[in-house]
């Protein structure tokens, strides 16, 4: 069993549904990452899923819809990353939630009208390419540790074979230079190293006003 957020507590996850407001997200460092923006919000009535990757979606969501305790939710929110495509993303969550017989919302990052009501938030937000990683070093965009990551980054990019994934090696590199280091951006969240009251959060902060 992997790691849940119930109610702002994390804790191993006991196989059953136990609050009315559900969040599937991609994996552990989602789960970690949410969870400590529900307790930002005050939101305390809201439960952390993760599915083990944006593969895994096809078969973890239907399983979540077949688990005890999902007649009795109330709204369900399920967040993954844009990475190339957003469009894309957005409508490979909406065919998995009508193969379960569920009303997903008309466009991104909103909930539909029904019940239980769902809505879909695709990462980074407002249709860009990306990941929860991009989204995270927006809130920091004017951190001094940027200057020192910025030069790290362009450094490891001369290398005969950079890093693959710029914005999570860019993270990495942010996270290694906070007093305490963090081995991932969902452990970064935990300790407060992102801006969780950033601009850059509006749109995020806003879908998740409806689990208030």
């Amino acid at each position: 069993m992997g790691m849940v957020s119930i109610g702002g507590k994390l804790e191993r996850d006991s196989g059953s549904i136990r609050l009315c407001k559900v969040i599937a997200v991609e994996g552990t460092d989602e789960v970690y990452f949410f969870d400590a923006l529900l307790r930002h919000l005050k939101i305390a009535d809201a439960e952390v899923r993760d599915v083990g990757g944006k593969d895994q979606f096809k078969s973890k969501l239907p399983a979540l819809v077949r688990m005890s305790g999902f007649s009795d939710v109330r709204f369900l929110a399920i967040i993954r990353d844009a990475d190339s495509d957003a469009d894309a993303a957005f409508d490979s969550v909406r065919n998995i939630l009508r193969d379960q017989q569920l009303d997903p919302p008309g466009q991104m990052n909103q909930f539909s009208n029904s019940n239980p009501g769902i809505g879909i938030f695709i990462m980074p937000g407002n249709s860009d390419t990306g990941m929860l990683e991009d989204l995270c070093l927006k809130t920091v965009g004017e951190h001094p540790a940027m200057e020192c990551v910025n030069a790290f980054i362009d450094c490891a990019s001369g290398l005969n074979d950079p890093p693959k994934i710029a914005a999570k090696a860019k993270a990495q590199a942010f996270l290694a230079a906070m007093p305490k280091i963090a081995n991932s951006v969902g452990v970064g969240a935990q300790k407060g190293y992102w801006n969780l009251d950033s601009d850059e959060l509006d749109n995020l902060r806003s879908f998740m006003d409806i689990l208030r």
